[in-house]
């Protein structure tokens, strides 16, 4: 239950393949030393499939000590690798910026940039990376001078990955109690807040909180630190807030998510009749925070990992057997690193490195039905990166909205397959997806103006607290610990405004859903050739060609009322 790592690079091989690839390195600089704008086709496509080649070895550099890191936090051996990885990135990508800004038609004191006449003669030669370098642009106006944009390299490698570093150092450290039970992972005290017994639930949420609390000064520190850092760049680069930078990342406009976040929010009071629904399945006038996830139905049963893997492939198979057998694949390569441990990282996660090497992915198995969902979730993003892998490494993932297709197509898959014993279940992630994501957001939005401004620890979390007092309303206790949940959130620390991707992801596959059961053959082909374009199209464009119109309200409006429709089934069956 283990990852084979060996399909990466065997660990004995490893300084072979650095040294190989730092003569590799010595290649492409003289390659890209003085780009003549009037270069043949051939010579360019020559250039950039040399490059993309050096990113595949080097991402097997990159991906080893990774991989063994988010299992073994404190791997010395793997920690100097990443060092060592981290380091040679940096000087590569040095002596890459003079290129990339030729690229992006920006020139220096030593050359002019690529014109544009032939930058579409040269882009268009290579249909698969045409959009991807067109909209690299588009970039242009956000970027710094060559010695400027080092300087930013510099300063992101060796402080923002220290920071996230030492995150997951404090939170790995963390031992917790649980009524007199001793609780060693985050990941473990997690599957509490599910338990069947109110007072585990309750303890659980109070260890978590309490050592969060404890901490709040130094995750303090530390976000205050991420925000400032985020928001000097946003005004350095001339974005227009800082949410917009990870918009261009996407490939979003703004407006498309400033609808989505203003839908979701005026939705909010479809998850209030879910809250009261389940308050009174659980004997309650009122529901409180710490019985959010509470199982409405006993189940006692452990569930296997075998067990979960063949629920979720068999489930899988009835969608398409192509999408089975990329699942399958994962798994037969022993790409899943299963069960949790002393200083394994909590969570779940899917990487993919290359288009040459199957995803890896990651999880914390504990036996609870959740867990199959989750499987279901990540083996999801395998899949996709599958579906994708004939396209360049470089646009073979999906931008961040549509990466969470086919994830949240695994989960509805499931979800179908047992509605009746998964519906409270079900409605429950949707809001952890849906509204709860949202709200983070929105919470980002209100702390990285209020961090600019200057404001305290305490105030901080005060903003938050008020966050989800605004996000349950009234239907909803929210214990006064809560206010430092914020802490917890990892996306906020490592990457800021990540999270409308779920809800973006959620409600777009809902709609792709409900096409598929309308027409499974015509919705399934949409499906997958969605699946396939990786990250070689305009995400906007892409899904124009199916109908759908992500700027209009009403697309987004269209997946809440399904979800209002599930919601009163629910609220129905409460008796």
């Amino acid at each position: 239950m283990k990852w084979n790592l060996d399909d990466i690079v065997k660990i004995e091989n490893w300084e072979r393949l650095f040294a190989e690839v730092k003569v590799n390195f010595e290649i492409y600089k003289k390659m890209i030393a003085k780009p003549d704008p009037n270069m043949s086709a051939e010579k360019f496509k020559k250039i950039i499939d040399f490059g993309e080649e050096l990113e595949n070895k080097t991402s097997r550099l990159g991906g080893l000590p990774k991989l063994i890191l988010a299992v073994d936090t404190k791997n010395q051996k793997a920690r100097l690798m990443m060092t060592k990885v981290q380091d040679f990135g940096l000087e590569m990508a040095e002596h890459t910026i003079k290129f990339s800004h030729w690229l992006k038609g920006l020139g220096s004191f030593a050359m002019a940039g690529l014109d544009e006449k032939n930058a579409k003669r040269l882009f268009k030669s290579i249909p698969d990376l045409e959009y991807a370098l067109t909209y690299s642009r588009k970039a242009a106006k956000y970027t710094l001078k060559e010695n400027e944009e080092k300087i930013m390299m510099n300063k992101d490698v060796n402080l923002g990955s220290a920071l996230g570093d030492l995150r997951d150092l404090i939170a790995t450290e963390f031992r917790y109690n649980v009524l007199g039970k001793k609780v060693e992972t985050q990941a473990e005290l997690i599957t509490y807040v599910y338990s069947n017994k109110a007072k585990e639930r309750k303890a659980a949420y109070e260890a978590l909180l309490t050592t969060q609390k404890n901490n709040i000064d130094k995750f303090f520190v530390m976000y205050q630190g991420t925000v400032k850092d985020w928001g000097y760049e946003t005004r350095l680069r001339g974005y227009k807030s800082p949410i917009s930078v990870r918009n261009f990342g996407n490939e979003i406009d703004d407006e498309v998510i400033e609808t989505l976040l203003e839908v979701t929010k005026n939705n909010k009071e479809i998850f209030y009749k879910y809250f009261q629904a389940k308050a009174k399945k659980l004997g309650e006038k009122k529901l409180n925070r710490m019985d959010l996830y509470a199982p409405v139905e006993i189940v006692n049963k452990n569930m296997k990992y075998e067990e979960g893997v063949k629920i979720v492939l068999d489930t899988f198979e009835e969608f398409s057997p192509r999408f089975t057998a990329a699942a399958k694949r994962i798994i037969e390569k022993q790409h899943v690193d299963v069960y949790p441990g002393p200083n394994k990282t909590s969570g779940a996660f899917c990487a993919t490195l290359n288009n040459k090497i199957d995803p890896y992915v990651m999880l914390n198995w504990t036996g609870k039905a959740r867990d199959i969902a989750t499987l279901a979730h990540e083996l999801g993003h395998g899949v996709h990166s599958i579906y994708a892998n004939k396209h360049y490494s470089s646009v073979q993932s999906a931008n961040l909205p549509l990466a969470e297709t086919a994830s949240t197509l695994g989960e509805m898959l499931i979800f179908e397959k047992f509605k009746k014993e998964m519906l409270w279940d079900k409605i429950a992630d949707m809001y952890a997806t849906i509204l709860r994501q949202n709200y983070f957001v929105m919470f980002e939005i209100e702390a990285h103006k209020a961090i600019t401004r200057g404001v305290t620890e305490n105030e901080l979390s005060q903003l938050y607290f008020d966050n989800l007092k605004d996000q349950f309303g009234k239907t909803v206790e929210v214990p006064d610990l809560f206010r430092y949940e914020w802490s917890y959130i990892s996306h906020i620390f490592e990457s800021p405004f990540y999270c409308y991707a779920y809800n973006f992801g959620e409600l777009l596959t809902l709609s792709l859903y409900k096409h598929y059961k309308n027409d499974k053959i015509e919705g399934r082909k949409i499906i997958e050739s969605i699946l396939e374009a990786g990250g070689c199209e305009n995400p906007k464009l892409l899904l124009n060609k199916f109908g759908i119109d992500i700027k209009s309200p009403n697309f987004w409006q269209n997946s809440f009322d399904m979800i209002d429709e599930l919601v009163e089934e629910l609220a129905n069956s409460v008796k």
